[in-house]
Protein backbone atom coordinates (compact mmCIF):
# COMPACT_ATOMS: atom_id res chain seq x y z
CA UNK A 1 0.00 0.00 0.00
CA UNK A 2 1.01 3.57 -0.59
CA UNK A 3 2.04 5.76 2.26
CA UNK A 4 -0.34 8.62 3.06
CA UNK A 5 0.46 11.91 1.24
CA UNK A 6 0.07 15.16 3.11
CA UNK A 7 -1.50 17.77 0.78
CA UNK A 8 -1.69 20.44 3.48
CA UNK A 9 1.51 22.33 2.51
CA UNK A 10 0.49 22.20 -1.15
CA UNK A 11 -2.99 23.51 -0.34
CA UNK A 12 -1.55 26.32 1.76
CA UNK A 13 0.83 27.23 -1.01
CA UNK A 14 -2.01 27.24 -3.57
CA UNK A 15 -4.20 29.26 -1.24
CA UNK A 16 -1.49 31.92 -0.65
CA UNK A 17 -0.84 32.08 -4.41
CA UNK A 18 -4.59 32.46 -5.01
CA UNK A 19 -4.88 35.20 -2.35
CA UNK A 20 -1.76 36.95 -3.65
CA UNK A 21 -3.15 36.92 -7.21
CA UNK A 22 -6.55 38.38 -6.25
CA UNK A 23 -4.97 40.84 -3.84
CA UNK A 24 -2.75 42.03 -6.67
CA UNK A 25 -5.76 42.25 -8.99
CA UNK A 26 -7.66 44.52 -6.57
CA UNK A 27 -4.84 46.50 -4.97
CA UNK A 28 -2.79 47.26 -8.13
CA UNK A 29 -5.55 49.28 -9.86
CA UNK A 30 -6.25 51.06 -6.58
CA UNK A 31 -2.57 51.95 -6.17
CA UNK A 32 -2.40 52.99 -9.82
CA UNK A 33 -5.46 55.25 -9.41
CA UNK A 34 -4.01 56.80 -6.25
CA UNK A 35 -0.65 57.34 -8.00
CA UNK A 36 -2.23 58.95 -11.04
CA UNK A 37 -4.38 61.18 -8.83
CA UNK A 38 -1.35 62.21 -6.80
CA UNK A 39 0.67 62.99 -9.95
CA UNK A 40 -2.19 65.02 -11.42
CA UNK A 41 -2.61 66.93 -8.19
CA UNK A 42 1.14 67.66 -7.98
CA UNK A 43 1.32 68.82 -11.61
CA UNK A 44 -1.77 70.99 -11.09
CA UNK A 45 -0.18 72.51 -8.01
CA UNK A 46 3.08 73.12 -9.88
CA UNK A 47 1.19 74.74 -12.76
CA UNK A 48 -0.69 76.95 -10.31
CA UNK A 49 2.60 78.05 -8.74
CA UNK A 50 4.08 78.73 -12.18
CA UNK A 51 0.99 80.73 -13.16
CA UNK A 52 1.22 82.72 -9.93
CA UNK A 53 4.90 83.49 -10.54
CA UNK A 54 4.22 84.50 -14.15
CA UNK A 55 1.31 86.70 -13.07
CA UNK A 56 3.48 88.36 -10.44
CA UNK A 57 6.25 88.93 -13.01
CA UNK A 58 3.77 90.45 -15.48
CA UNK A 59 2.35 92.72 -12.78
CA UNK A 60 5.84 93.82 -11.79
CA UNK A 61 6.68 94.51 -15.43
CA UNK A 62 3.47 96.50 -15.83
CA UNK A 63 4.31 98.54 -12.72
CA UNK A 64 7.82 99.25 -13.96
CA UNK A 65 6.40 100.30 -17.34
CA UNK A 66 3.92 102.58 -15.57
CA UNK A 67 6.83 104.14 -13.69
CA UNK A 68 9.10 104.55 -16.73
CA UNK A 69 6.39 105.59 -19.20
CA UNK A 70 6.33 109.29 -18.19
CA UNK A 71 10.12 109.46 -18.37
CA UNK A 72 10.14 107.79 -21.79
CA UNK A 73 7.41 110.12 -23.04
CA UNK A 74 9.38 113.11 -21.74
CA UNK A 75 12.53 111.87 -23.50
CA UNK A 76 10.58 111.40 -26.71
CA UNK A 77 9.13 114.89 -26.41
CA UNK A 78 12.62 116.33 -25.80
CA UNK A 79 13.94 114.49 -28.87
CA UNK A 80 11.09 115.89 -30.96
CA UNK A 81 11.72 119.41 -29.64
CA UNK A 82 15.45 119.06 -30.35
CA UNK A 83 14.69 117.83 -33.85
CA UNK A 84 12.29 120.74 -34.40
CA UNK A 85 14.95 123.22 -33.22
CA UNK A 86 17.52 121.63 -35.53
CA UNK A 87 15.13 121.87 -38.48
CA UNK A 88 14.46 125.51 -37.61
CA UNK A 89 18.20 126.24 -37.34
CA UNK A 90 18.83 124.53 -40.67
CA UNK A 91 16.01 126.54 -42.24
CA UNK A 92 17.57 129.71 -40.84
CA UNK A 93 21.04 128.68 -42.09
CA UNK A 94 19.58 127.99 -45.51
CA UNK A 95 18.15 131.50 -45.63
CA UNK A 96 21.22 133.18 -44.19
CA UNK A 97 23.08 133.37 -47.51
CA UNK A 98 20.01 134.76 -49.30
CA UNK A 99 19.50 137.39 -46.61
CA UNK A 100 23.20 138.33 -46.70
CA UNK A 101 22.93 138.72 -50.48
CA UNK A 102 19.84 140.88 -49.97
CA UNK A 103 21.73 143.03 -47.48
CA UNK A 104 24.60 143.42 -49.95
CA UNK A 105 22.16 144.49 -52.69
CA UNK A 106 20.44 147.05 -50.47
CA UNK A 107 21.31 150.63 -51.51
CA UNK A 108 22.65 153.07 -48.96
CA UNK A 109 19.42 155.06 -48.73
CA UNK A 110 17.04 152.10 -48.27
CA UNK A 111 15.95 150.35 -45.05
CA UNK A 112 13.99 147.16 -44.59
CA UNK A 113 11.23 147.36 -41.99
CA UNK A 114 9.66 143.92 -42.36
CA UNK A 115 10.75 140.57 -43.76
CA UNK A 116 8.18 137.78 -43.76
CA UNK A 117 7.96 134.32 -45.30
CA UNK A 118 4.47 133.06 -46.09
CA UNK A 119 3.34 130.29 -48.43
CA UNK A 120 6.68 130.07 -50.21
CA UNK A 121 6.98 133.81 -50.78
CA UNK A 122 9.49 136.18 -49.21
CA UNK A 123 7.89 139.54 -48.63
CA UNK A 124 10.03 142.55 -47.79
CA UNK A 125 8.81 145.99 -46.83
CA UNK A 126 10.96 149.00 -46.31
CA UNK A 127 11.59 152.70 -46.73
CA UNK A 128 13.77 154.68 -49.10
CA UNK A 129 14.73 158.31 -49.22
CA UNK A 130 14.26 158.46 -52.96
CA UNK A 131 12.66 156.58 -55.80
CA UNK A 132 16.10 156.08 -57.37
CA UNK A 133 17.17 153.97 -54.38
CA UNK A 134 14.05 151.82 -54.83
CA UNK A 135 14.74 151.44 -58.57
CA UNK A 136 18.38 150.52 -57.83
CA UNK A 137 17.24 147.86 -55.33
CA UNK A 138 14.71 146.46 -57.77
CA UNK A 139 17.28 146.32 -60.57
CA UNK A 140 19.79 144.57 -58.31
CA UNK A 141 17.19 142.01 -57.20
CA UNK A 142 16.12 141.29 -60.79
CA UNK A 143 19.75 140.63 -61.75
CA UNK A 144 20.25 138.19 -58.84
CA UNK A 145 19.06 134.69 -59.84
CA UNK A 146 18.04 133.70 -56.31
CA UNK A 147 15.23 136.30 -56.20
CA UNK A 148 12.10 136.21 -58.39
CA UNK A 149 10.22 139.47 -58.08
CA UNK A 150 6.51 140.16 -58.20
CA UNK A 151 5.19 143.51 -59.26
CA UNK A 152 5.91 146.46 -57.03
CA UNK A 153 3.27 146.89 -54.34
CA UNK A 154 1.70 143.48 -55.02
Amino acid sequence: MNPPINFLPWRQQRRTAFLRFWLLMFVAPLLLAVGITLILRLTGSAEARIDAVLLQAEQQLARSLQITKPRLLEQQQLREQRSQRQRQRQFTRDWQSALEALAALLPEHAWLTTISWQQGTLEIKGLTTSITALNALETSLRQDASFHLNQRGA
